[in-house]
Formats: C-alpha cells, sequence, structure tokens
C-alpha cells in the first residue's frame, strides 16, 4: 500500500482557514458573553485576599483539590487548576473565576466543528452561538461557575464529533437506500487519527465526569449502527476498523490508547488492512462486543444510568438500616438543580422564547430525518426532555441540537432554491440572522443579572482564621453548601458537603442546628465524633423507636463520650437564608419519616416599625404584627418584643440589607440562638466556647 496516498492532507481539511476565523469569532462571542459582567465583580465584597469568591458552591470541590485537600486532588478539574497556577502565578480562585469562560469558548468551537460537517461555516455559527448562550448553560458557565458543567457538553460535543467526521466519510448522506452511496472511503493517517482522539477524549473525558463515559459508549452504538445501515462494502469494514480503535482509546485507558496508536500505524504503513479477518464484518463487529465486555463498559453504562436514576427520584424518605430501621430524610427534593420542572419552564431556560425553541424543534427532527449523521445529537435533544423529572441542568443539551437543526435547514433550503452567485450570501444572511436573533434576545437579560458569590467575604475570612487555629484532625459543623468552602479556606473536613449530604448526615447536622437545647446540640456532635462523624452507622442496628428516644435523650441527660477530636460549629446569617430546609432536616421523625418546614419569609422592600404597636408596616404589602424584632449592625443589635403578641419576629441585617419573618420554632432554634444570643451566656457558654466573632453575620464556636 501507498504511504504517500495516507499521508496525503485529507480533503476536510481543506477548509482548515475557515475554521480558524470563524471558531476564533465562536470562541469571542462565547467568551465575551461571559466576561461583559466582570466589572460587576469589581466589588471588594466579593473578594478575600485578592482572591474572587466562587459563585457555585461546589466550585471549592475542586478548588480544595488544587491545594492537595479532599477527594478531588487527582482529579483533572483540580489539577488544570494547579497546572494553571504554577505556570502562571495566579491564584487558584482567580484561575478557577475565569475557567467557565474559557470552557465554554471550547465548546462553541466544538458546536462549530459540527455545523461545518453538517452545512457550513454559518450554520457552525449559529449552532457555536446557541450551544453556549441559551440560559440553561449560560447560568451554569457564567464566571465563578467552576464545576463539572463547563466540560458535560464540551467533551460530549467534540468526542460525538470526531466519530461523526469518521464516520460520515463512508456512509450515504439519506437514510434512503436509493440515495447515491459514497465513493470509496480511503482514509489518511489524519482520518484514523480521528477516532483514535475521539477514543481518547472519552477516557480522558470520563477522569474529569462519568457521564462522557455514557456518552462515548453511545456514540460507539450510534457509529455501528451507521456504518451497517448507511454503509456497505469496503466503507462498512474501514468504519468499523475505525470504531475498533475509538474503542480501544475509549475504553481501556492509556494502554489501549497506545495500543491504537500502533494499530493505526500498521493500517497505514502496511497492508493489514487488505487482511481477510480484518475485512470480515462479523469479526469487526466480534472485536467491537468483546472490548465492551472486556473493558466493563457496558456494565459501567448500566451502573451509570442506576445511580443517576436513583439521585434524582426525589424520595421523600430513606430506610437506611434494617426494615423497622430509622427512616431518613431524601435529599433531591431540597437540591434546586434536581427538582421537576414544567415544560414550558424548561422551554424558557432553553431559548428564552418559546417561538425560538418550537423553530428549534422542529428543525432538528428534520434534521435527523435528512442526515443519518445527525443522529449522534438525538441524546442531546432527549435529555431536554428528561429534565423534566431529572432536573433543570439536563436541559442545557438541548441548546446546540436546537442551533445546527435551524442552521442545517436554512442551509438545506437554500440549497433547494438553486441559488448560485447568491448562494454564499444567502448562507452568510441566514447565518447571521438566527445567530443575532438569539443573542439580541439573551443579552440585555444576561446584563441585567447580578453576580452572585455563594458567602459574603466576612464568611470566608471567619473560615480563613479559625482553620489556623484547629488541630487536622478537627471537624466543622457547617451547613453541607457552604462544606467545601469550609474545606478550601480551613484545609479541615467538614462534616457534610456537596458529595456527602444523604439523609443519615443531614439528619444530625439539620438537629444540631434546630434544637432549641444547646446540651442536645452539644451532645449530638460529640456522639458523633465518638462515631467518626457517622453516627447512623452507630443506629444501624437500632430500631426507629430507639433512635428517636435516645435523640430526646441527649437533650436531658449528660453522658460522658469521652476524649474525641475537636469539632466546630458555623453559626451565619446565610443560614437563615436556608432555614425552611435546614430546621425541615433537623425535626425530622425518624419514625414516621416527616419533618417540619419553619416560616421563613423574605423581607423584600423598604419597611418602618410602629414600636408602641410591634407592627411592622412592609411597603406595598399588608402589616404584620410581631412578636419581637432585632435590628442587626457591626456595632450590636437594636431590639424590641412583645409579650402579648404570638406574631413571627423580624431579622433585619443592616450590614447586607436583608431581613426575614422567622416563626418561634425558628427564633428558638440553636441556627438563630448561636448567631443572635451573648455567647458569654452560660446557657450557651456551657457547651460552646466562641473562636471567632464576626457578628452580626457569622460566628464560630469550638463544641466544648
Amino acid at each position: 500500500m501507498s504511504t504517500s496516498h495516507d499521508l496525503r492532507k485529507p480533503e476536510w481539511l481543506s477548509d482548515w482557514k475557515i475554521f480558524f476565523v470563524f471558531g476564533f469569532v465562536c470562541f469571542a462571542i462565547a467568551f465575551g458573553m461571559r466576561a461583559m459582567e466582570f466589572p460587576k465583580w469589581d466589588n471588594p465584597a466579593y473578594m478575600v485576599n485578592g482572591e474572587y469568591i466562587m459563585g457555585t458552591h461546589d466550585a471549592y470541590f475542586w478548588l480544595a483539590g488544587a491545594k492537595g485537600v479532599g477527594r478531588s486532588v487527582d482529579n483533572p478539574m483540580a489539577g488544570v487548576i494547579r497546572l494553571l497556577g504554577t505556570v502562571t502565578g495566579a491564584q487558584y480562585g482567580n484561575i478557577a473565576f475565569w475557567l467557565p469562560a474559557v470552557f465554554a469558548g471550547f465548546c462553541a468551537v466544538a458546536a462549530f466543528g459540527w455545523g461545518m460537517l453538517l452545512g457550513g461555516p454559518w450554520t457552525g455559527l449559529i449552532g457555536a452561538v446557541y450551544a453556549t448562550s441559551v440560559p440553561a448553560y449560560y447560568l451554569r458557565t457564567r464566571l465563578a461557575y467552576y464545576d463539572t458543567d463547563v466540560v458535560t457538553l464540551f467533551f460530549p460535543l467534540l468526542l460525538s464529533l470526531l466519530a461523526a467526521r469518521w464516520v460520515s466519510q463512508g456512509i450515504r448522506k439519506s437514510w434512503l437506500l436509493s440515495c447515491k452511496q459514497p465513493k470509496e472511503f480511503r482514509p489518511t493517517l489524519v482520518d484514523f487519527l480521528l477516532p483514535v482522539i475521539g477514543g481518547g477524549v472519552v477516557s480522558w473525558g470520563k477522569l474529569w465526569h462519568t457521564d462522557v463515559q455514557t456518552f462515548g459508549l453511545f456514540t460507539l452504538i450510534t457509529s455501528v449502527f451507521l456504518a451497517v445501515v448507511c454503509a456497505k462494502g469496503r466503507n462498512r469494514i474501514v468504519i468499523l476498523n475505525g470504531l475498533i480503535l475509538f474503542a480501544c482509546a475509549a475504553f481501556f485507558g492509556l494502554p489501549g490508547f497506545i495500543l491504537s496508536l500502533l494499530l493505526t500505524g500498521l493500517m497505514v504503513f502496511t497492508d493489514i488492512s487488505e487482511n481477510r479477518f480484518v475485512q470480515n464484518l462479523w469479526v469487526n463487529l466480534a472485536i467491537l462486543i468483546a472490548a465492551l465486555i472486556f473493558s466493563g463498559a457496558g456494565v459501567a453504562l448500566y451502573t451509570a444510568v442506576q445511580i443517576k436514576l436513583s439521585a434524582y427520584l426525589k424520595p421523600a424518605a430513606d430506610n437506611a438500616g434494617a426494615l423497622q430501621g430509622p427512616l431518613y430524610p431524601g435529599i433531591a427534593q431540597s437540591v434546586i438543580e434536581a427538582q421537576n420542572v414544567p415544560f414550558d419552564s424548561l422551554v424558557q431556560s432553553v431559548t428564552g422564547s418559546p417561538l425560538l425553541w418550537w423553530a428549534g424543534a422542529v428543525s432538528v427532527v428534520l434534521l435527523f430525518v435528512l442526515r443519518p449523521d445527525s443522529i449522534y445529537l438525538l441524546p442531546f435533544f432527549a435529555l431536554f426532555f428528561a429534565a423534566m423529572k431529572m432536573g433543570g441542568r439536563f436541559s442545557m443539551f438541548a441548546g446546540a441540537p436546537l442551533g445546527l437543526g435551524m442552521g442545517y435547514v436554512g442551509y438545506w433550503l437554500i440549497g433547494k432554491m438553486k441559488l448560485k452567485s447568491t448562494a454564499k450570501f444567502a448562507h452568510a444572511a441566514v447565518g447571521l440572522l438566527l445567530a443575532g436573533i438569539m443573542l439580541i434576545y439573551v443579552l440585555p437579560i444576561y446584563k441585567s443579572f447580578s453576580v452572585t458569590p455563594i458567602m459574603g467575604n466576612n464568611h470566608a475570612k471567619a473560615l480563613l482564621a479559625t482553620g489556623k487555629q484547629m488541630p487536622e484532625d478537627a471537624t466543622v459543623w457547617t451547613w453541607w453548601d457552604w462544606g467545601y468552602a469550609t474545606l478550601y479556606y480551613t484545609g479541615k473536613h467538614s462534616f457534610a458537603n456537596g458529595g456527602h449530604h444523604q439523609g443519615t448526615s443531614l439528619l444530625p447536622l439539620g438537629l444540631a442546628y434546630t434544637t432549641s437545647s444547646p446540651k442536645q446540640s452539644n451532645q449530638l456532635i460529640k456522639y458523633s465524633a465518638l462515631h467518626g462523624n457517622n453516627p447512623a452507622a452507630a443506629w444501624e442496628a437500632k430500631s426507629s423507636l430507639e433512635v428517636f428516644e435516645f435523640l430526646k435523650t441527649l437533650g436531658s441527660k449528660d453522658f460522658n463520650f469521652g476524649k474525641t477530636p475537636k469539632q466546630y460549629i458555623v453559626a451565619s446569617w446565610d443560614n437563615v437564608r436556608l432555614a425552611y430546609w435546614i430546621l425541615y432536616y433537623g425535626s425530622w421523625n425518624v419514625v414516621n419519616g416527616s419533618g417540619v418546614h419553619p416560616q421563613v419569609f423574605t423581607v423584600r422592600n423598604a419597611f418602618d416599625i410602629d414600636n408602641a404597636n410591634g407592627v411592622i408596616a412592609v411597603r406595598n404589602e399588608p402589616p404584620v404584627k410581631v412578636s419581637a424584632w432585632h435590628i442587626l449592625n457591626n456595632k450590636g443589635m437594636n431590639s424590641q418584643a412583645y409579650p402579648q403578641s404570638v406574631g413571627p419576629v423580624l431579622l433585619y441585617n443592616e450590614t447586607v440589607s436583608q431581613g426575614f419573618f422567622v416563626d418561634i420554632f425558628s427564633y428558638q432554634s440553636m441556627l438563630v440562638r448561636l448567631l443572635l444570643s451573648d455567647p458569654k451566656d452560660k446557657r450557651i457558654s456551657d457547651y460552646f466556647k466562641l473562636v471567632y466573632e464576626g457578628f452580626p453575620n457569622i460566628r464560630v464556636y469550638e463544641v466544648i
């Protein structure tokens, strides 16, 4: 076989200059759209020690890993921060601040590549703009939103593009059998590298997020289907040969990737491709099936689907022990990302316009009908509908197929018009129009958004300061939303976090904040420390009634739990906002599997206080008769109680201009008492020692 032929430049690379120019434009649009809110971050309140506070809780999981703390130390999400920090000297938090915009740019380039495959550069421009501009994706890739969402769309788009580029060269362009067959597919070295690199993306990408392997497996199955159904003769075999390279690189790690490179060399520089076994359809299919079996990819897919479904089914309660054991609360019901979303709301989150969504949906269906190689995009589109039950975050995958569908239909219609000299202008006009409609619609909305650091800098400063005082084996009790941030700033583990917040953790954590008894809170924390901060393990052999009675005795009986690693608890103003859920979990009844939601209402408008009658007059709202009010500021607290009233209590924090009406259940909880009460009051000081004072926003106590 002539190697000079196999080393030639493939035909699809002839447009590399167009790809470079348009790809740069697409990257700039996606990056610039996110960078436009950078001036809003120019506020000292959004930084600590020169480092931006993150916009999502999970970002701190990767930041902690970059520092060498926690379970993500070896994950690429942490590794890329550590590498960039070493090379540039920039602070880790500032690197994570910008990376979402960078990855959004990469995603735009991948979507553009899909458009180039289907209909040319203007189709690619539309695909790139829609993939990265739809609200569902934009909101998860804003500045400071460094989490796996930055790669869960990018890697699947990239690996499916590489596979589609490989397969499309050997299949017919229509589902119809009467369609003209393509010319003989004689792949070059560069062509063979497409499935190899695609498989490598799967192998490396699954280290970033396990869903990448799921997409990789679907991509392989789709490729085999297209090869069998839409290719004939030698083309079918050549495609399957490449898919074996893909499977080796995707599912056998680094050894598999090296093997795929060696096999590529054999295919290009020897005549092994002419061997009768290599040319046999059934041999190729058998090798692919064997690869899936021996790599465990098939089992991994089944397991991943089961875990995903169970995580998003939102049970109200879980039985974590024997049949009669304690019932624990489910978590997904309280996580916004996992809540059921109505169809109309999903449509709004994807395109912001029902008309635009329906135009895109019809176009996608037409695309699937017209182009066999477009079915790689089917799971992206299907995830939109799955999002109604599995949570709104899955709708972000729909932007790419919607944009590519509209772009391709425009390309197809122009082709049907048989325009000659004006065809290029027509393609450009359609591309600019469809991309412009999306940008004109969403940009004003995005410009109106406020930035959303997950905590005030006073909270972060408190964690930094107390982390230096804590022994290495200390545990910090803070609500799980701030578990990863606590790990990053203190270097110490928290009782719960974004990856460890099952009902077995939320019940004791919530109870420590919910009870009105300092003794019960104190002894529950000590008991948990005695059992490796996994008290549920000690309750596995107990009945639900036994656990229920034991939890009550923690507030009435003195226990001597002996020496345990030091425990700390954080009381923060941020917790008041989440009291609706914290106290629900903390009031959970392990016998009947139910909890009580407190009454907590945000004060959204300016108000006046009628001191004489204890009435709060909130602008544009009915007056509220309160049993007490507390106005908090850096100098202390102004208060007034009305014992004769049974109304709510007003808590207003002047330092952040935020207030809440809370019921007595909330007001008497340790969540509020540890924040507002005098730390020297013996009812508090006998059980908790103040180690950091940041009133009215944050306090940190040692459990004594």
